[in-house]
């Protein structure tokens, strides 16, 4: 028969946290404070008050019922109780003791290391031991040196060190932090930590002696301690004034601006050249021609206007045009008369008074030069078999006046 228990004022006692806490919805809860409030406990057996880790603090449950069955007072007062000691114990054991265990064997090995990475040195004396330790090991420009300076005397001792800050060499900055006192097992133990900044130039980094004042009830003394020269990393390589690193050239791709410029400057270079080269070539092929003789020159330039075969295209004016013109530079050259820019009126009553021209050639020319102006300037139409005749007329008349002129030469 389950009984009802009519509204029964419980003590509560808060020992670890406050209501808030032990009213959250986690799984672990709290003993409370004094506080009276009213409960019902649903049972089996006559109506006990049982602790409990839930919010109700009288029945220990993992839910929020307020109402929970029991079976007996030394079930429910010892025995879950008990459970709940062997469930906590074996988290414990199981999880938290090896990783604590772990941690701290983790612990005592690396300790020791720090010390293989320090300078350390002993300026002790008499019963006063003062140690000093260095951080890092060797004195850097690049980074602060820290400095550790213990002190460790007899309580009855009074131990007193004057201002380090002149005493130190190479080093440009100095700041000291003063932690408090100390005192175990009938010693007094004071601590400073210096903060250094190395010069970079600095040809060694030096803590001079200084004196140590120990005062007791009755006296006071003084002692020097000796000099510490604090290592440093070494001769540093000369300064020569070369880069200190060498860059290797990095290649970067062209743009396609880049290429298309590059391009055309290409085929303008190609274009220059081969204009030079035309230009060249004409300045040669005419210096040539000008050391030929004037009847060698006449015949090249005759031999030039057949290769272009204007009179097998129809341009028969522009055909007479050229013959005549050989001609007459053929005449400029051996007797002086400026032929190619006179009519051919003109030319003829200038070469009817030249000596060297006899009546019959004149007459050749008038009729040669008279035919070719019909075609150039009157419109006559010409043919192939006209153009070969005007062209053996030239030729002819060209051959036999430098054979006259070298008949002249010899005579």
């Amino acid at each position: 028969m389950i009984d009802m228990v009519d509204m029964i004022d419980v003590p509560r006692n808060l020992e670890c946290g406050d209501k808030s806490r032990a009213t959250r919805g986690s799984r672990h809860r709290f003993l409370s404070a004094l506080c009276a409030k009213t409960r019902l406990v649903a049972t089996l057996s006559p109506t006990h008050l049982v602790p409990t880790l839930s919010p109700i603090h009288l029945v220990p449950t993992l839910s929020p019922i307020h109402l929970v069955p029991t079976l007996s007072l030394p079930l429910t007062r010892y025995l879950l109780p008990l459970t709940s000691y062997l469930f906590t114990s074996y988290l414990f054991t199981s999880y938290l003791l090896p990783i604590t265990y772990y941690l701290l064997l983790i612990t005592c090995y690396l300790l020791p290391l720090t010390s293989l990475f320090a300078f350390t040195a002993d300026l002790s004396h008499g019963e006063v031991a003062i140690k000093l330790e260095s951080a890092p090991e060797r004195v850097s420009p690049a980074r602060d040196f820290m400095l550790t300076v213990t002190v460790e005397a007899p309580e009855h001792l009074e131990v007193t060190l004057p201002d380090l800050r002149d005493r130190f060499a190479g080093f440009s900055m100095a700041e000291d932090f003063a932690a408090q006192p100390v005192a175990a097992n009938g010693r007094k133990r004071q601590t400073y930590r210096w903060r250094l900044v190395p010069e970079p130039a600095a040809k060694r980094y030096r803590l001079a002696p200084f004196a140590v004042t120990v005062t007791d009830a009755s006296h006071s003394s003084t002692f020097a301690t000796r000099p510490v020269i604090f290592p440093d990393e070494g001769a540093r390589p000369p300064v020569t004034g070369d880069p200190e690193v060498n860059p290797e050239p990095l290649y970067v791709p062209p743009t396609a601006r880049t290429v298309a410029l590059w391009i055309v400057a290409v085929l303008a270079g190609v274009a220059a050249l081969a204009a030079a080269l035309f230009g060249l070539t004409r300045l040669s092929r005419r210096v040539r021609e000008f050391r030929m003789p004037p009847a060698d020159r006449a015949m090249l330039e005759l031999q030039r206007l057949l290769g272009r075969n204007l009179p097998a295209r129809g341009l028969f004016k522009e055909f007479y045009i050229e013959l005549t013109m050989v001609v007459r530079r053929y005449i400029e050259r051996t007797r002086g008369i400026r032929a190619p820019g006179q009519t051919t009126q003109e030319f003829l009553a200038v070469a009817v008074d030249h000596p060297s021209f006899t009546p019959e050639v004149v007459a050749k020319l008038k009729t040669f030069l008279e035919s070719a102006d019909l075609v150039k300037f009157a419109g006559q139409k010409a043919t192939t078999e006209m153009t070969d005749a005007a062209t053996d007329r030239a030729r002819t008349y060209i051959r036999e006046d430098a054979e006259r002129t070298q008949e002249g030469v010899r005579s």
